[in-house]
């Protein structure tokens, strides 16, 4: 094992298809040492016995359509050396870690997206060599020198910064999705459409004059520091899914301040599993408006209760958006939202 390394954390529920093609990209990385913390968050079509399959070399990733995404999935050396691991166990120390490249944790539970990252990111911080963590979607694939490049922005910089990628949409790789991240709006509680969204990839300019404008790191691709992440410390498990790296890069402050990996390429499926709108997907699933609408609200009474007003409002207009577009059920989940609702009723 090398002396410190990268751990790559990604986080799986019900998606073991999307999580052996991303594993088939990330083990073709080149350049940089690294380890992979897949967390599954109590899935309920036996991912982890699928992805062990993979690992051993028993069954393949679904090769995608797209020729460049296509060269992505399918050359990546195995079997895979793994080791499976329960929470309870890491909690009681009972395994022993010999530096197996792949480890499958099973959290035993389904507490969002920051509770089930949290499970890698300790066990990553619990590990000597870990000098990165990497939060990765794992609905992605990744180019062979992703990492290496997101390791090689960051090396130019003097102090400790969370480097972002340039991030596709999977169903048309050459327009941007993302490029490292989004602005955030305090007045309102909301996060601008992603910096570089819809852009064709051959427009893709200096990322310098976007570094200086975003606010925080998209959480599909999020390279952090150990020292950083040590200071800054974990995701706010308050949140089930949607505002944690908002919330991280709020309690940052000016200690980090996002910078951006051009040559580093995601290619991202974009909200296959819980339905967040998409390039294919114009109407937001039930869970997806509950869940946006209910951590805005909390992130803003936590850090901005004086714009709590305008929060509001702006939650009201997006009701009577639903109501004009025929989307009576989203127009009631976020209703509730506003009433106090703590969970979905479908």
């Amino acid at each position: 094992m090398s002396e410190t390394c990268t751990y790559i954390v990604l986080l799986n529920w019900n998606g073991w298809r999307d999580t052996i093609a991303c594993l088939e990209s990330i083990f073709q990385s080149r350049d940089t040492a690294f380890r992979v913390v897949v967390c599954d968050n109590s899935s309920s079509d036996d991912s982890l016995l699928k992805i062990a399959a993979w690992a051993r070399g028993e069954i393949a990733a679904q090769a995608p359509e797209d020729t460049r995404l296509r060269a992505l999935v399918g050359e990546a050396v195995r079997p895979v050396r793994h080791l499976q691991l329960t929470a309870s166990a890491i909690e009681c120390g009972n395994f022993t870690d010999r530096g197996q490249p792949l480890i499958l944790l099973d959290n035993e539970d389904n507490g969002g997206f920051a509770a089930g990252n949290n499970v890698g990111l300790r066990y990553a911080l619990d590990r000597p060599d870990m000098s990165h963590a990497w939060i990765l979607n794992n609905d992605t694939l990744v180019d062979p020198v992703c990492l290496a490049n997101m390791h090689r922005r960051l090396q130019r910089e003097p102090e400790s910064r969370v480097c972002g990628s340039v991030i596709h949409f999977f169903d048309n790789p050459q327009t941007i999705q993302a490029i490292g991240g989004n602005c955030f709006n305090r007045r309102s509680g909301v996060a601008a459409q992603s910096e570089g969204r819809f852009l064709a990839e051959h427009e893709l300019d200096d990322c310098q004059c976007i570094e200086e404008k975003i606010d925080y790191v998209s959480g599909c691709s999020m390279l952090i520091p150990r020292d950083l992440l040590e200071k800054v410390g974990l995701l706010n498990e308050e949140y089930f899914l949607y505002y944690e790296e908002i919330d991280w890069f709020t309690r940052a402050g000016a200690a980090s301040r996002p910078c951006i990996a051009a040559d580093a390429h995601v290619y991202h499926r974009e909200g296959g599993s819980i339905g967040s709108p998409s390039l294919l997907r114009a109407k937001p699933s039930l869970l997806a408006d509950f869940h946006v609408f209910r951590s805005k609200h909390l992130f803003m009474r936590k850090y901005h209760q004086e714009n709590l007003f305008w929060c509001y409002l702006h939650s009201c207009r997006e009701i009577g958006k639903r109501v004009v577009r025929g989307q009576f059920k989203n127009a009631l989940v976020v209703l509730s939202v506003l009433l106090g609702a703590t969970s979905l009723r479908q």
